[in-house]
């Protein structure tokens, strides 16, 4: 089982490629402990709660660690019914946050992935404070404390802009002595072209060559060291993983927050079963434009419908972006 609790959907970065930047009048709300214990509640009650190996917990925004209260409350009650054995935590936040409470908080973590996409000059084109200010300096400072103690993965955002920096910037994290570095192509900006597709597998390709060269054997990179090339499992969406609003709402996954097609129902009144099992349907048909393709059941856009929908508009045409992502991971594979 994997729940998503978006603690708030406030934050104090204003990142240019965020959906959540002040500009898009995001509602800046924060999770109470009545509506946790109502998702919590909820979970207790589905069947896969009582056949699930693991309960993967994940705290998401906004900024998560601006609502710590609700952090530690929902730990405790997942502590007081679940075994600590199937319980794992994981967390995405940008780091700007960072006082004795947090670092309890963080420590308690399993994941924890840190934004942090460059050096200060790549970093801060996009990752700013709602001043102005780039957040580079102190994103940075937060990681290399961390890592004296525990293993942090750095989520590198790679757009169109940055894209001819991506080698230089995760050789100079490797040098700072970063081992988990994972770059994620920005599949939702819109400015990527044909022929940026050499430059991307240029990049990840000069990448493997300086692992190589230096005999970084314990790095860890998206495709270069740690592909997901792996038959792709069904969708599990609105079955055994929810994503829970402040206000209450669930979503199947991070795709859809916001999109209020994709509502699911809400932690006062349940789960809305038949979108649960429309979201199904969608994504048990074929993805027509991939027939034929040797790739076609290890791809993100043949298991995940809405991906295709986001990005080209419907949900059985593949996107472009996502058809390179998984020629990367088999190329590394």
């Amino acid at each position: 089982m994997h729940v998503v609790f978006w603690t708030t959907n406030d934050c104090n970065l204003n990142c240019s490629y965020c959906y959540n930047r002040i500009g898009n009048n995001i509602k800046k709300e924060y999770m109470t402990k009545e509506v946790a214990d109502a998702a919590i509640d909820m979970l207790t009650k589905l069947d896969c709660w009582e056949t699930a190996d693991e309960i993967a917990v994940q705290f998401h925004g906004g900024e998560p660690l601006m609502n710590c209260d609700i952090i530690e409350y929902i730990m405790e009650r997942f502590e007081a019914l679940v075994p600590a054995s199937k319980l794992y935590y994981g967390m995405t936040t940008n780091g700007t946050l960072y006082d004795e409470r947090r670092k309890k908080i963080i420590n308690k973590i399993n994941e924890l992935s840190l934004s942090l996409d460059g050096k200060a000059e790549i970093h801060d084109l996009n990752r700013k404070f709602v001043n102005g200010k780039g957040s580079f300096e102190q994103v940075m400072a937060t990681a290399k404390d961390i890592s004296k103690k525990k293993d942090v993965r750095l989520r590198m955002t790679v757009t169109r802009d940055t894209i001819g920096d991506l080698c230089d910037t995760v050789c100079y994290f490797l040098e700072e002595g970063f081992r988990r570095i994972i770059p994620v192509l920005d599949m939702y900006d819109s400015h990527w072209k044909d022929e940026d597709e050499p430059i991307i597998f240029e990049q990840f390709r000069k990448i493997k060559e300086y692992i190589e060269e230096k005999e970084y054997g314990d790095a860890v990179i998206s495709y270069v060291t740690e592909s997901e090339f792996v038959r792709k499992a069904k969708c599990t969406g609105g079955v055994e993983s929810f994503h829970f609003l402040p206000d209450g709402s669930i979503y199947p996954c991070s795709l859809t927050v916001g999109d209020s097609y994709w509502y699911m129902g809400n932690v006062s009144t349940g789960l809305d079963k038949a979108k649960v099992e429309e979201l199904q349907m969608i994504n048990n048909k074929d993805t027509s434009s991939c027939s034929g393709c040797e790739m076609y059941h290890y791809c993100a856009s043949s298991r995940c419908k809405l991906i295709n929908k986001k990005i080209t508009g419907d949900y059985y045409t593949a996107s472009s972006i996502a058809c390179l992502c998984s020629r990367l991971e088999y190329e590394f594979a």
